[in-house]
């Protein structure tokens, strides 16, 4: 992460995963002015996610931490996205939500929502995958609050989503493009 800041880069892809960021590191990506899009779930336990046993497993469901993909030695990457997370977050970068769109999306989304909840309060991660990942996108102008004159397509829940993210996960109206295509009223 540092050298491509270093290198000038202004939008950087996750977060260093097999060491801890510096509180200075973070200011020094703060201050250059990058942005950070980040899936903090890698290489964090699930629980009741991709198997409903309860026992933890990473995201391809193998036993956690003993299987961790890839081959990386055991607990190298286990919690230091989560925490770089923070970091950043409190040294002021601009820190984005993105996926990894190999994983089912509900079941991915309730994994990472779950790791930001480990760090981050409810209205932080409104923050984080609103405004924050539309400015990353370089749409700022156009996405990720709902005011007049902004795209928007609008998810409706059954849930205060600052009470938990678990009211996030409960979908009753979805509207894309001024049209509803999802109704669980």
């Amino acid at each position: 992460m540092m050298a491509a800041v270093d290198a000038g880069v202004k939008l950087l892809v996750h977060l260093p995963n097999k060491d801890f960021t510096s509180a200075e590191d973070a200011r020094k990506v703060a201050a250059s002015g990058a942005r950070v899009l980040a899936t903090i779930g890698f290489g964090a336990p699930v629980f009741g996610v991709f198997a409903n046993d309860n026992k933890p497993r990473f995201r391809d469901g193998k036993d956690w931490p003993q299987s961790i993909v890839g081959g990386v030695r055991l607990g190298e990457e286990a919690g230091y996205m989560p925490v770089n997370a923070r970091t950043v977050w409190d040294a002021g970068v601009v820190l984005g939500y993105c996926t990894d769109t190999t994983y089912d999306p509900r079941a991915g989304l309730e994994h990472e929502l779950k790791s930001f909840n480990l760090m981050f309060s409810m209205k932080d991660m409104v923050q984080i995958m609103g405004p924050n990942t539309a400015s990353y996108i370089q749409m700022g102008d156009q996405l990720g609050t709902l005011e007049a004159g902004k795209l928007a397509d609008i998810v409706l829940l059954d849930g205060d989503p600052l009470e938990g993210y678990w009211n996030w996960l409960k979908t009753k109206v979805t509207v894309k493009a001024g049209v509803v295509v999802v109704d669980k009223r």
